[in-house]
């Protein structure tokens, strides 16, 4: 099996299946692009992980709404991208602020903070990427071999 290359926007390839929305840093936005993304993975074959992908996607979406996007001008959007292949899916979320995230301790008592460990849990990489010229910042998360994988 030949593994397609992973362009530097976070695509697969020309001919790997993607999924691409904008939309706005309002928490109401991520459930209707979530439910999308879950069903285009469901007919795409990856029913055995379109949950777990549909729920990193949303703490991404949720991390880039709730601290990306605080002081900052209204009809802002943010960006989502998932591209897969055989050997891996990628999904990236791009924001404009340049704050990275920062995993929180974990804690019992507390009712929020826990996404990126989520995030962390579920997929094989993730991590942050920042364009030179300043213009936000992209959250990455990565799964090695959809197709075989086992949720």
């Amino acid at each position: 099996m030949t593994e397609t290359p992973l362009h530097r926007d976070g695509t697969l390839g020309t001919d790997a299946p993607q999924f691409e929305a904008e939309f706005l840093p309002d928490p109401g936005a991520i459930a209707p692009v979530r439910r999308r993304l879950r069903a285009l993975l469901r007919e795409d074959g990856l029913e055995h992980v379109a949950d777990d992908v549909a729920l990193i996607c949303q703490e991404l979406m949720a991390n880039a709404v709730l601290h990306g996007c605080m002081n900052l001008p209204t009809g802002t959007t943010l960006k989502i991208t998932v591209a897969w292949s055989d050997a891996r899916l990628r999904a990236v979320v791009h924001d404009p602020s340049e704050e990275k995230p920062t995993e929180q301790d974990a804690s019992c008592s507390r009712t929020s903070g826990r996404g990126l460990r989520l995030v962390d849990e579920l997929s094989d990489r993730w991590g942050v990427e920042t364009p030179p010229d300043g213009s936000g910042k992209a959250v990455w998360t990565e799964l090695d071999s959809p197709k075989r994988r086992a949720s």
